[in-house]
């Protein structure tokens, strides 16, 4: 339940064939199933099963946040749309996060809104991107500038699915579990501390547990909030710095940059400190939120590809600006005044952030020698 919105989530092991079963009993006349190139070479197997017999159009892009533009939308709309599609087809996302997003959107624009159905193959989508309404690509200035809310038909998981993941991307969907953890339910951090210690985090008993977790904590904030304008605002929690430390270093370093997870793990620390800084958080507090990073295989420094100033200029443009009144040299953040007790303003989980905050914050994760690896 997500507000006003409710759909079902289905989530087992070794069920991929229950999975087409289920979508064909959609009664589509076409499927739409929206995808990347290394989704779809790692699952092709998968994605035949999912149609069956219902004719199926694959739209595969290079994987990355290039598939999340205007252009990658445009031509998906019109490949479908040449291809005959109907208002009894279905969407369906196969992969992570990004492929999810891009067919949301799809979904909901394709004849005002068609069917959609996500079955996410990374944890960061299962546990994160698929438990919301949100539904956004990219601008050339930002993340998620260009978006809608759209709520799907029904959310598939295989957890198995999640088992051949490589390494990196298995822990960056874990960073967001984390996040949940952290600033929404900390009595769930030590059946984290447990997963981590047994090191067995691509287990199918562990993902499920994790997958669980993770629909409980995000439902406890969007229950009554549908649009994520209010209390689901503390799901923003390490994005704002988060981020920019991933468009700054993909930039860069392109596909080889931070995986999202990581990129808001190293915001969470940035966030910690600040609210350190505040005399909101104790050094324990702080410190646990290194605890599970590193857990969790994250090195606590900025890429050496990524600059404070860099990430400083991207966050002057981050998407959450609107929801406080402007002030000059401020960014809205969301901090914690301690751990699952976000900061407020009013009743909004948001509080202004002068830059010299932000930056002294940085400045603390950036003396740190190493670099960011993951896995």
């Amino acid at each position: 339940m997500i507000g006003e919105q409710s759909f079902p989530y289905y989530f087992g092991r070794d069920c991929v064939a229950e999975i087409g079963a289920a979508i064909t009993a959609l009664g589509p006349d076409k499927l739409v199933i929206v995808t990347d190139d290394d989704v779809r070479a790692r699952y092709r197997h998968h994605l035949d099963t999912l149609a069956g017999s219902i004719p199926a159009l694959i739209l595969s892009h290079p994987s990355g946040e290039s598939m999340k533009t205007l252009t990658c939308l445009s031509g998906h709309l019109e490949t479908a749309l040449r291809a005959g599609i109907t208002r009894r087809s279905v969407v369906v996302s196969f992969g992570g996060g990004v492929p999810g997003n891009l067919a949301g959107l799809m979904a909901n624009l394709l004849f005002r809104g068609v069917r959609l159905v996500h079955v996410p193959t990374t944890t960061i989508a299962a546990m994160d991107s698929v438990l919301s309404l949100k539904q956004a690509i990219n601008s050339g200035v930002g993340k998620n500038h260009i978006g809608t809310y759209y709520a799907p038909e029904v959310v598939f998981t295989d957890v198995e699915l999640f088992t051949s993941l490589p390494d990196r991307e298995l822990r960056s969907g874990l960073c967001e579990m984390a996040k949940n953890c952290l600033a929404i339910q900390p009595s769930a951090l030590d059946g984290l501390r447990r997963v981590i210690a047994a090191g067995e985090l691509s287990s199918p008993h562990s993902l499920l547990w994790l997958l669980d977790a993770s629909i409980a904590a995000k439902s406890a904030v969007t229950r009554s909030d549908t649009f994520e304008r209010r209390a689901g605002l503390v799901l923003e929690y390490g994005h704002t710095t988060g981020h920019a430390i991933e468009i700054c270093d993909h930039r860069v370093r392109g596909v080889a940059g931070l995986p999202h997870g990581a990129a808001i793990a190293l915001g969470m620390l940035v966030a910690a400190h600040i609210s350190h800084a505040r005399g909101w958080l104790s050094d324990d507090e702080v410190s646990v939120h290194y605890e599970i990073v590193t857990g969790l295989g994250v090195e606590p420094a900025l890429p050496a590809s990524v600059s404070v100033d860099d990430v400083l200029a991207v966050i002057a443009d981050d998407n959450k600006k609107g929801y406080l009144p402007p002030r000059p040299g401020t960014v809205p953040f969301v901090l914690l005044r301690s751990l699952g007790r976000p900061a407020l303003t009013g009743d909004l989980p948001l509080v202004p952030v002068e830059v010299s905050e932000i930056r002294a914050a940085l400045d603390v994760v950036a003396r740190a020698s190493a670099p960011v690896v993951v896995g």
